[in-house]
């Protein structure tokens, strides 16, 4: 035997064997004695080039069944898991896996996902196996024109009608999301993140790719109200994401066209929603990257529209607004202290017998309002009003303070009046002669009730 029947009947044996025993629904384990076949007899084969490039050639048609969602290989009963983990080890060793992988339209993959899945509808769970070969092809770097193929999908599924059936185009909608992931400028563990993100979240994140693209995925509801109420009541997971499906549906609500029986249980639903959002103590903004990724075009809008406020969000505004009126209050105490000490000053200076001049000088540095009950209230002091000095000048302090108070007031009223009386005067309007256009420069044009006669205008020679 040479060395690449050897190869080949040891790939045969420790990989392609255990894979069909998997399938069949047995364990993985290799039906002969890898160790006294092969490595007693001169060792296990290198896995060098040749190996490698012997491997893929022999597993492209498991390859085949596994990126179409073959039943056999990807909905092999409880193997299910066991079939999962032995693909990534055998793809672990073949470096032409991603080539291979790069040239497949993973459009018509996702398609046959679909319809394998149909059979085995009772077990949604199904959908994360397309999760599995999703990541292998990320890992693999499996490099396709991902704006294309987005574009394809965008273009068959942001439509109010379905595509397909409702598994089929979650299993799209999934794509088309691994799409937009690897169109980002991330590093590779970044998209591997939000691959895994999106994974996990996937039972909320369906039902907010329904009311995204105008119609219901992933589960049998016909009516989006059915789609409100399971993402309300199924999970306690989605409370924190719930705020994300509310927005996308307050922007397609009116696009449905729900006739008034539906409305009003839409309504109910959503006014239900909101309530329970007001009880989410902080709205999480984990799936924002992901969901700006997926939906660049709409989600932040979305955001900035509808978003209601969270209970922490509603909270921190009304302490920030007692936080304000507390200062107010502290800030007035304080003018109010500094009035009473200004006050003091004045007082000091009038019994100091300081000239008047220099009280009125004092006084012109205040507001008129401030400077006038600052006046009135000296007066109003006895020890003050005593005051001969003080005695004289008041009166005509009382007038000039009096004045600077009113004028402002007097000067809006005389706006206000002069801008009434423009308003009342008669308008004119302007007709040109008959046969005339704004643009032909004629020398004549009839004006208000004048119009029946002709004004002749001097025509302006631009020489």
């Amino acid at each position: 035997m040479n060395n690449i029947d050897r190869i080949k009947e040891y790939i045969q044996d420790a990989v392609i064997s255990p894979l069909e025993r998997l399938m069949n629904g047995d364990s993985g384990e290799p039906s002969v004695s890898l160790y006294e076949k092969y490595y007693m007899q001169g060792g296990y084969p290198p896995k060098d080039s040749v190996y490698k490039s012997l491997l893929h050639a022999m597993m492209v048609p498991y390859y085949e069944m596994y990126l179409n969602g073959d039943i056999r290989l990807c909905c092999a009963g409880n193997r299910l898991e066991f079939v999962g983990r032995k693909m990534e080890s055998i793809i672990e060793d073949d470096d032409q896996f991603g080539n291979w992988a790069s040239e497949k339209n993973l459009i018509t993959a996702a398609e046959n996902w679909g319809d394998n899945l149909k059979r085995f509808e009772k077990e949604s769970r199904r959908i994360y196996r397309f999760f599995h070969v999703l990541e292998v092809l990320l890992e693999s770097d499996c490099q396709q024109d991902w704006h294309a193929r987005s574009g394809e999908l965008k273009e068959m599924l942001f439509k109010s009608e379905v595509c397909y059936d409702y598994k089929t185009d979650e299993v799209l909608c999934v794509l088309h999301a691994f799409t937009m992931i690897m169109q980002q400028d991330w590093t590779k563990d970044k998209k591997k993140e939000m691959l895994d993100l999106l994974n996990q979240h996937w039972l909320f994140l369906k039902h907010y790719y329904s009311v995204m693209i105008r119609h219901i995925i992933g589960v049998k509801w016909t009516r989006f109200h059915k789609v409100a109420e399971t993402v309300m009541n199924s999970s306690q997971s989605f409370k924190p994401h719930m705020h994300i499906f509310y927005c996308g549906l307050m922007d397609c609500v009116d696009e449905l066209h729900l006739d008034r029986k539906h409305q009003r249980e839409m309504d109910r639903v959503m006014l239900l929603m909101q309530e329970e959002m007001n009880r989410v103590k902080e709205h999480s903004e984990l799936l924002y990257p992901l969901c700006d990724a997926i939906f660049p075009e709409d989600f932040q809008r979305l955001l900035r529209e509808h978003r209601p406020k969270s209970y922490k969000e509603i909270e921190d505004e009304s302490n920030q607004k007692d936080e304000l009126i507390q200062q107010l209050r502290d800030q007035t105490s304080r003018t109010f202290k500094e009035l009473e000490k200004s006050k003091e000053i004045i007082k000091k200076m009038v019994l100091s017998s300081i000239p008047i001049e220099d009280v009125d000088a004092e006084l012109e540095q205040y507001p008129p309002e401030i400077a006038f009950s600052m006046l009135r209230d000296l007066q109003a002091s006895p020890i003050i009003s005593v005051q001969e000095a003080w005695r004289e000048h008041y009166p005509e302090l009382l007038k000039k303070y009096r004045k600077r108070l009113m004028e402002p007031i007097e000067q809006q009223k005389e706006l206000t009046e002069s801008m009434a009386k423009v308003a009342e005067r008669p308008t004119y309007g302007a007709y040109y002669a008959s046969g005339s256009t704004h643009d032909d420069k004629r020398s004549q044009l009839l004006l208000g009730e004048e119009k029946e006669k002709l004004v002749p205008l001097k025509r302006i020679s631009n020489e």
